[in-house]
């Protein structure tokens, strides 16, 4: 096993890094924005994620999910450094351990900048299969955390 480290590129949010932090560090508030988001959604692209994701529980400080054909899995906050940093950590259900942070710096009073970095382990023959898709996997999340309204 290997540790494969990603980081994506910087991202802009246009919020302050309290707004940012204090929905980022609470699970429960990610889980409000979903129930929100989920009367948005075209009906064929809640089916498509349905056909994956089910079963999402949330609490302030860790969620679960169950993924199909994978099982009951989910990520904690692990420490929290306000307005600057959130470590995330999958819980032992997962196969593959992963750590991520976002770690925010304040630009100004609605410019905060964002970075996600990912920790994982893998073997050889995985990281040269997934590695390709860890890079977009990554920035996608950092792009899709600067769509959300703080």
């Amino acid at each position: 096993m290997s540790l494969v480290k990603k980081v994506s590129d910087i991202k802009k949010i246009n919020a302050s890094a309290e707004q940012v932090y204090n929905f980022l560090s609470d699970f429960e508030k990610v889980s409000e924005l979903f129930e929100e988001a989920s009367d948005r959604i075209p009906e064929e692209e809640k089916q498509k994620i349905s056909e994956h994701i089910e079963d999402f529980t949330a609490d302030k400080d860790s969620c679960k999910f169950t993924i199909k054909n994978f099982g009951r899995t989910g990520l904690s906050i692990v420490d929290r450094e306000p307005s600057k940093t959130i470590k995330y950590q999958a819980d032992s259900n997962s196969p593959v351990p992963v750590t991520l942070w976002v770690q925010l710096v304040e630009v100004d009073a609605n410019d905060t900048r964002l970075r996600v970095t990912m920790h994982t382990e893998l073997n050889m023959m995985m990281k040269m299969m997934v590695k390709n898709k860890l890079d977009k996997g990554v920035n996608q999340l950092a792009e899709a955390l600067t769509m959300i309204p703080y």
